[in-house]
């Protein structure tokens, strides 16, 4: 039976740890510029009636099944690629890579569930300063600060 290294060598072997570093924050970056593109399309295709064309029950679904996402990805790549456009310094914060595609999904969770009383200015300063998983429990914080009885 074949290694995954006889398949898939690696392509860093030669590379000093300052390179290896360089390559994968350049990469991840990239994806996370990917998915904020698949994210626009998800939102204008969830806006169309392609996937009911399809007999789905939702974009979501149809994005499970063609895609092959979990309900969740599928869901939170429609948020973002719904509230992109509201949410300017994420987004530009996001292309410049000071923030990744995690921490705009819990920013675009948390302006979805506080509404009209969402900060963005203050979140982004947060989302800056700490790790997506980090930020993910300051938004619930920031949630729970919002709407007490709602959460």
């Amino acid at each position: 039976m074949l290694a995954i290294q006889d398949i898939w060598p690696s392509s860093t072997a030669q590379l000093s740890n300052d390179e290896r570093r360089e390559r994968l924050q350049n990469k991840t970056r990239l994806i996370d510029l990917q998915l904020l593109s698949v994210a626009r399309e998800a939102a204008e295709f969830a806006a169309s009636d392609a996937w009911e064309e399809d007999g789905f029950a939702s974009p979501i679904d149809w994005m499970r099944f063609n895609c092959h996402l979990t309900s969740t990805v599928a869901a939170n790549l429609i948020a973002v690629g719904e509230r992109v456009g509201e949410l300017p310094e994420s987004t530009d914060a996001m292309v410049a890579g000071r923030i990744g595609f995690a921490h705009m999904t819990a920013m675009t969770r948390t302006a979805d569930a506080v509404g009209a009383s969402f900060n963005e200015t203050a979140m982004l300063e947060k989302a800056e300063e700490n790790s997506p998983g980090k930020f993910y429990y300051i938004c619930r914080h920031y949630r729970h600060a919002a709407d007490r009885k709602g959460f």
